[in-house]
């Protein structure tokens, strides 16, 4: 019997520890595309269905993409660079209509990079990211009609820099660390984000701070958040395995207690 309940346990393992110590592997890659045609080069670890993208698992490496009118989900995965520059997370140049959403970005020199074609409104979305230990997090030159939303950032020189814009960007509901960029540009609508270095009071608990946010002289939030946005955890993969550890061990008691009621 006891040899039994050795076979079952092992069996339990194998069924629910492995699939799940696969899923934190991060695959090493080198320069990744989504291509005109809708294809996908260099990776395996992105599925596509029709226009969205979805992360199975962490990337190491950079993706291009090529491919207007699309979704890349990350799916609460990871996208891991190298901290050496020039290195690119996302790389949106001449794109437009593009949403990057759930997705963990880390150790670039620009975690997502758009740069339009002549003439183009861009229409770029990136909602829901954790952008962090980049020297950028979010860069778009000359880009108009852009909103940036339920991102944080932390650890970022800059966290998110607008260049050379001529048009409407809009920046709300972040949870921002450092500070927004402003060069050459139209000034971008910022309003309601979380900052860090705010030291406002909230008296009457709506939580708005009843003064607006600064950084060196210069208004960057009318509106500042007294509480951060939600953030998608840092190792989402992870967060089940203190469970696992715990189904376990209850199966092992339960194990021994079968084994020891057959051996009576």
């Amino acid at each position: 019997m006891r040899k039994l309940s050795t076979f079952v346990l092992i069996l339990f393992l194998c069924f629910v520890w492995v699939p799940i110590l696969k899923i934190g592997i991060v695959k090493a890659e080198g320069i990744l595309q989504i291509n005109h045609d809708g294809s996908i080069q260099g990776t395996d670890l992105i599925q596509r269905t029709n226009n969205t993208y979805t992360f199975t698992n962490d990337i190491s490496g950079n993706i291009v993409v090529l491919k207007d009118f699309i979704i890349i989900d990350g799916a609460g995965f990871t996208l891991n660079g190298s901290g050496y520059s020039p290195q690119t997370g996302i790389d949106l140049t001449f794109r437009k209509n593009v949403t990057v959403k759930n997705l963990v970005i880390i150790e670039y020199d620009v975690g997502i990079f758009c740069r339009p074609g002549a003439g183009t409104t861009t229409n770029i979305t990136i909602w829901g990211n954790y952008i962090h230990n980049c020297d950028i997090g979010i860069e778009f030159q000359g880009t108009s009609n852009n909103l940036i939303k339920l991102n944080s950032f932390k650890n970022n020189s800059i966290d998110i820099s607008i260049e050379y814009v001529l048009g409407n960007n809009f920046i709300t509901q972040n949870s921002i660390d450092s500070y927004v960029q402003v060069w050459m540009s139209d000034q971008p609508t910022i309003d309601l984000n979380y900052w860090t270095d705010y030291n406002g009071t909230d008296n009457d608990g709506d939580g708005i701070g009843d003064t607006p946010y600064y950084y060196q002289d210069i208004l960057q939030d009318s509106h500042p958040l007294i509480d951060p946005v939600p953030v998608i955890p840092e190792f989402p993969s992870l967060i089940i395995l203190p469970i696992l550890a715990v189904s376990t061990l209850v199966m092992i008691g339960i194990i021994n207690k079968i084994s020891k009621k057959w051996l009576q």
